[in-house]
């Protein structure tokens, strides 16, 4: 047998699922089909035409008959940008093809609310009784937020994370089980106190990385984490300044390093798997193979341990439990998510009431339902519904812990979108240098994030003057 590697492993997964789901499109919802109404072709932007019928477009056209789509790829646009920004060439992108609807990403829905282009939907949800309640607590909210007050989108899905963990070790090393709302910090703590004795397949860590198929984990990588769930941005973009040297900026970066140091953290990065056999690869995992007592992910983590487990015969020998967070210690009844596909309408369109039909149906409880019965495609992607009370178990495991906390919108990627690709990488580099004089004892920490911040900004300026 060929070899594989983890990315083609679950590569086929996610192939598959896409399958199952084109072969599924049973569809549910309020508006019947009328032979007698007039054809309306709905002019929609997205990246990949299959995916939009699989994922939306089938089983509304069902029920709708007299609304049908044309799908513009926008896979290409950012080819050829000469010395424009990627916000221009997309405003272009959008006047030249004047789209009905919208499927944007956070970043792009903040910009085209900016720039007026987007129907505002209360009065549309007000004037058809729309049921805005039923969303996961917070989310519209931070919609309207990013709208000014005004609410100019709306998503069927989302993206979120919680706490995953080993009853069996936790019980055999006699440490109280992860509980809901934990931040970094209290999963840090619950961590080192496993035992950190024994060879490569007899010890076990308190902690290993995120999702199966994740970059490596190492000390870096932790830090971002760590620093994503404070919502902690690198760089103040208004005034370009790089914002390290700050009091929570140096908690994340100490802990951080004292569970490294502690050997309760797995670094994949000691022991990174490239390729092998299908036994290599689920041997490198820790968490699923039950060497390790927490990981953080998504309801993918699910979908691929229960893959695993069917191939590997059943044996995945430990109980799984799963916690909401983490969560930010200042705001502990919250985490971050990051939203799905978000459905706009074009203010220019000329088809405003079939666009909100549309949307009324994919951000709507009947589509919800529908998708909750074949839910592998979401399930492939890392969403689950926004929608409350539809996606309630995955092979008899509660998904509550994914729904439990208000959600709020990760803004610090809006800051991405105004640096250059390249200062990431610069920074990282930066980082790992000084931490590893750290962790050696060659340079305090106050020093290392000093010469951190010092020289990320001058990587900076020079990217902003080009």
């Amino acid at each position: 047998m060929m070899n594989r590697t983890w990315l083609q492993v679950v590569t086929m997964l996610v192939v598959s699922c896409l399958l199952v789901v084109g072969c599924k499109s049973e569809s549910k919802g309020p508006i019947g089909p009328n032979e007698n109404q007039e054809t309306t072709t709905l002019k929609v932007i997205y990246h990949d035409s299959e995916l939009f019928y699989k994922q939306y477009g089938d089983w509304f056209t069902t029920l709708n008959n007299h609304i049908q789509f044309e799908v513009i790829s926008d896979a290409d646009i950012y080819m050829d940008m000469g010395d424009k920004t990627k916000e221009e060439v997309y405003a272009e992108f959008i006047l030249e093809e004047q789209p009905d609807i919208l499927i944007l990403g956070p970043h792009q829905f903040k910009n085209q609310i900016n720039d007026g282009i987007l129907t505002e939907l209360d009065s549309l949800s007000t004037r058809d009784n729309y049921n805005l309640d039923g969303f996961v607590p917070g989310l519209v909210d931070q919609f309207r937020e990013l709208g000014g007050g005004g609410l100019y989108g709306l998503t069927p899905s989302l993206s979120s994370k919680a706490i995953f963990y080993n009853k069996d070790l936790f019980k055999k090393n006699d440490i109280e089980l992860p509980s809901d709302g934990m931040s970094w910090y209290d999963i840090i703590d619950l961590a080192r106190r496993f035992p950190t004795e024994g060879d490569k397949q007899t010890r076990v860590y308190g902690y290993s990385g995120g999702e199966l198929y994740e970059a490596p984990m190492d000390l870096v990588t932790l830090i971002d984490k760590m620093s994503q769930a404070e919502g902690l941005s690198i760089v103040n973009t208004d005034k370009m300044q790089v914002t390290i040297d700050t009091d929570a900026w140096k908690k994340v970066i100490q802990t951080a390093i004292k569970a490294d140091q502690s050997g309760a953290i797995f670094n994949s990065m000691d022991e990174l798997f490239t390729s092998g056999t299908n036994e290599e690869f689920y041997d490198s995992q820790q968490f699923l193979m039950g060497r390790s007592a927490m990981h953080i992910g998504s309801v993918t983590s699910l979908v691929l341990m229960d893959y695993y487990k069917n191939d590997l015969n059943d044996d995945v020998p430990f109980e799984i439990g799963i916690a909401a967070g983490p969560v930010d210690p200042l705001d502990p009844t919250s985490t971050y998510v990051t939203p799905g596909d978000i459905f706009a309408i074009n203010i220019a369109s000329v088809h405003q009431d079939a666009a909100w039909e549309f949307i009324k149906y994919v951000c709507g409880e009947d589509y919800a339902r529908a998708s909750s019965e074949s839910n592998e495609l979401l399930l492939g992607q890392q969403l689950i519904l926004s929608r409350l009370g539809f996606m309630k178990d995955y092979e008899g495991i509660s998904l509550e812990p994914f729904y439990q906390l208000r959600s709020k919108l990760l803004r610090r990627s809006d800051d991405w979108y105004k640096l250059p690709d390249q200062f990431f990488n610069d920074f990282a580099t930066i980082l790992s240098r000084e931490l590893e004089l750290v962790e050696k004892g060659q340079k305090n920490i106050d020093k290392a994030i000093a010469t951190v911040r010092s020289e990320a900004q001058a990587v900076l300026d020079q990217a902003v003057k080009k």
